[in-house]
């Protein structure tokens, strides 16, 4: 037992090592801490609210480690559904060496509130090239464009009925088929297959994680 705990954390700790864990997370909290994106969806909802519109923010490592399982890389072209202040898709960028890193949020001030923290990114040293690969798009989900995406996060806690079926359709209209990752339920989409699950530490509590591909694989169990 001792053993296993100790060889857990070393993997921990070189995995942290490996990606600048630590540089990173303090970069991206000294441009997110001062932002309150709840304040800013309640702003947003008071004329159209929803549930599928409730707010909630990743927890930076937690998310990372999420993003580590798929793999992202060079050819990576990544996508957060409904952004929100662009926690997600800054993250990605910050820690991955990808080719794109996308969020589409529906509300203008959410939407606002991630170019404005991607500006923010551009100006810290080192950071430069990572906000030139983050773009936001200011639209729903539902219509817009995300046909290039190769990996694609989604919150899916708060979605349900219409919204949520109406989703699932469309990620099984995409042509690329990419590694879809989803919280707290699994998609319902025909055309992707569960690959991975395992559990992580988001704003609202420990929620459970999805990933799914077009192809089978051995299902693993993991845990942040």
């Amino acid at each position: 037992m001792f053993y296993k705990k100790w060889l857990t954390n070393r993997l921990i700790k070189r995995w942290r090592n490996n990606l600048s864990i630590q540089q990173h997370q303090k970069v991206f909290h000294s441009i997110f801490d001062p932002i309150d994106g709840f304040t800013l969806s309640r702003q947003a909802r008071t004329q159209t609210d929803a549930m599928e519109y409730v707010y909630g923010e990743i927890d930076f490592e937690s998310f990372i480690a999420i993003l580590s399982l798929a793999n992202p890389n060079a050819n990576t072209v990544f996508y957060d559904l409904g952004s929100g202040t662009g926690t997600a898709s800054i993250a990605c960028s910050m820690v991955f060496n990808v080719q794109k890193s996308i969020g589409i949020e529906k509300f203008e001030g959410l939407h606002n509130s991630a170019n404005q923290q991607k500006a923010e990114l551009k100006k810290i040293p080192g950071y430069a090239l990572s906000a030139n690969k983050i773009y936001f798009i200011h639209d729903d989900f539902l219509t817009a464009n995300i046909d290039p995406a190769t990996l694609i996060f989604i919150n899916a806690t708060g979605l349900f009925g219409e919204t949520w079926d109406q989703l699932n359709q469309r990620l099984d209209q995409l042509p690329k088929r990419p590694i879809i990752i989803t919280t707290s339920k699994p998609l319902s989409a025909m055309n992707y297959t569960l690959t991975h699950t395992t559990q992580a530490k988001m704003s609202w509590g420990i929620v459970d994680i999805y990933y799914f591909n077009h192809y089978s694989e051995p299902e693993l169990q993991t845990t942040f």
